[in-house]
């Protein structure tokens, strides 16, 4: 089962951003609770992307076998699961929480870095039945 490579990309995204984000608020901010308000934020943002994935994987993969899938069911655990990290890790660790929506919004800017990616990247050359390259 192969992920599409633009779910890919942008997970991979995730974590390069995430990582810089991480490091940046460390060295910029010398206050804990916006470290870890960031920290936290990109690790959960990173892990709903990481299932995410794989549901979708799973859910196209056997959508294109004719196979009943139960991953779209799964969805929703995962929403709710995402929904009572996200109130725990604020009512209980000691993070800014604008720091930790920046963090959680890595995801929207590796959308938008590879959809621009994608769109500037000029297409594959086709080949016609007589070899000849077009594009």
């Amino acid at each position: 089962m192969a992920s599409a490579p633009s779910m890919l990309r942008i997970e991979r995204l995730n974590y390069i951003l995430g990582g810089i984000l991480i490091v940046a608020a460390t060295l910029i901010y010398r206050t804990e609770q916006i470290a870890l308000g960031v920290a936290v934020g990109v690790v959960l943002t990173c892990a709903n992307f990481f299932v995410l994935r794989r549901l979708v994987t799973r859910w196209t993969h056997d959508a294109a076998h004719g196979k009943p899938s139960n991953a779209s069911l799964l969805m929703l655990p995962k929403m709710v699961g995402l929904m009572v990290s996200v109130v725990l890790a604020l009512m209980f660790l000691p993070i800014d929480p604008i720091a930790f929506t920046v963090g959680y919004s890595t995801f929207i800017v590796s959308i938008i870095l590879d959809t621009s990616f994608s769109a500037l990247r000029p297409p594959p050359n086709e080949t016609n039945e007589n070899g000849e390259t077009h594009g």
